[in-house]
């Protein structure tokens, strides 16, 4: 029996009938016109295109690494700003060769800070753009599942006509089963509305996906290109600090004029710490013991063998005199530098002469300095301890290479370093250590 030839039979039920007909084809219309309303948060949650995680890391760890990019990259702004700032004080035309000197290692430092700089950059844009082709690669395999489904409801909808949902409805024939057929519909129609929803929300973010792809892409090219104009630049410019040291160690008259030079270094170094001395207060922190108590005794700040020594140096061609107030310390770029003893960070800075240098002030007025640093990890005023890391080898000031200068101070009056320094240990002695430890 149909639900016309009911309707004739039961005019009560009729009305009913249309009743729940109408109710019904409003319920199933507002479902299907939803699928007019195509809007990303329609979505449902679990189907949301996964950001992810980069690198396979947790969440907290790629939160983590995030944190300490940032920071990285904010320490070495810091350095550059503080470099260029420096570069900008300097006359570009040097009248000194100390002078000259300073300006390349200025020069060089700000090179070096910016190659780092647009190495974390580049590192950064390589990540990003393997999680765009993930992200593409997820979108595009979304989309390759949706399109079978998708192109199959689309032919049966087509077959149904127009009122297709409302035709499946008026095709059911026994009234207590519309309220069955109202959620079935219902349930399909709304399946229909969000599978064809992710299918136009994936379609566009894959296309803002290549969109940002090709921009990033097109940035990761130029940050390249700046590292290599930058890294060709570097080189020039160690190859003409390389050409001054050249000169100094080949002609007489500028191998004279340095040492000219360097003797005004050292007298401003003496005089900056007799002010020291003369302003010091008889405080000691109680904490520190006597460093005297431990002279010959304390540890090298790097391991290394010794290329200057204390006291007279004679030029080997020119027969030129310097006096030497520290050692020199061999050892390559970025070795950390440990603090001999207990004191306080009283100057850290450039200093005509000696690069870099970073000066600790130790109780009872002992001083140690340590020069041609490539970087000082404390600040003026910082309590640091013996064996503390303090600096990084460099070659800032230096004429003969990477290598730390060490000076030891008593009372404002340079002494001989290895005076002070534990005894270092022969070849033999390492070599018996090894074997029998």
């Amino acid at each position: 029996m149909s639900l016309s030839q009911l309707g004739h039979r039961i005019p009560v039920g009729r009305t009913l009938v249309a009743s729940i007909v109408a109710l019904c084809l409003v319920a199933v219309f507002s479902v299907a016109a939803a699928m007019t309303r195509i809007a990303p948060a329609m979505l449902p949650a679990e189907e949301v295109p996964n950001e992810g995680t980069e690198d396979g890391l947790s969440p907290q760890a790629s939160e983590d690494r995030r944190a300490e990019e940032e920071a990285k990259l904010a320490l070495i702004t810091e350095k550059l700003a503080g470099l260029r700032t420096e570069l900008g004080t300097l006359d570009e035309r040097q009248t000194t060769v100390i002078g000259e000197l300073h300006r390349l290692d200025v020069e060089i430092g700000v090179s070096h800070q910016t190659l780092e700089l647009l190495k974390v950059q580049l590192e950064r844009e390589y990540r990003e753009i393997d999680e765009n082709l993930k992200q593409i690669e997820a979108l595009e395999e979304s989309i390759r599942e949706l399109r079978p489904y998708l192109a199959t409801r689309a032919v049966s909808l087509y077959k149904l006509g127009k009122l297709s949902y409302m035709r499946l409805l008026l095709s059911v024939e026994k009234p207590s089963e519309l309220t069955r057929a109202y959620r079935y519909i219902s349930r399909l129609a709304k399946a229909d509305a969000e599978k064809f929803t992710r299918f136009l929300a994936d379609q566009d973010a894959l296309e803002r996906r290549k969109i940002e792809l090709t921009a990033r892409t097109t940035k990761n090219l130029e940050t390249r290109q700046e590292l290599e104009q930058t890294t060709e630049t570097l080189e020039k410019r160690r190859a003409a600090r390389t050409s001054l040291l050249e000169q100094i160690h080949e002609r007489r008259e500028t191998a004279e004029m340095l040492v000219d030079e360097l003797e005004q270094a050292r007298t401003q170094l003496g005089k900056l710490i007799s002010d020291w001395e003369m302003g010091r207060t008889s405080e000691v922190p109680p904490t520190f013991l006597p460093i005297r108590l431990f002279h010959g005794e304390l540890g090298w700040p790097v391991d290394g063998p010794v290329a200057t020594r204390f006291g007279m140096q004679h030029h080997p061609r020119f027969r030129t005199v310097t006096v030497q107030n520290g050692i020199e310390i061999q050892a390559p770029v970025g070795t950390a530098v440990q603090a001999i003893y207990d004191g306080e960070a009283v100057f850290a800075s450039w200093f005509q002469g000696y690069g870099t240098l970073l000066i600790l002030s130790h109780p009872h007025g002992v001083y140690s300095l340590y020069g041609h640093l490539s970087e000082i990890k404390v600040r003026e005023g910082d309590t640091v301890r013996r064996g503390e890391e303090v600096a990084l080898v460099g070659d800032t000031g230096s004429l003969a290479g990477p290598a730390l200068y060490l000076e030891i101070r008593e009372e404002g009056k340079p002494v001989d370093p290895e005076q002070w320094l534990a005894p270092q240990p022969t070849r033999a002695t390492v070599l018996l250590g090894e074997r029998y430890p």
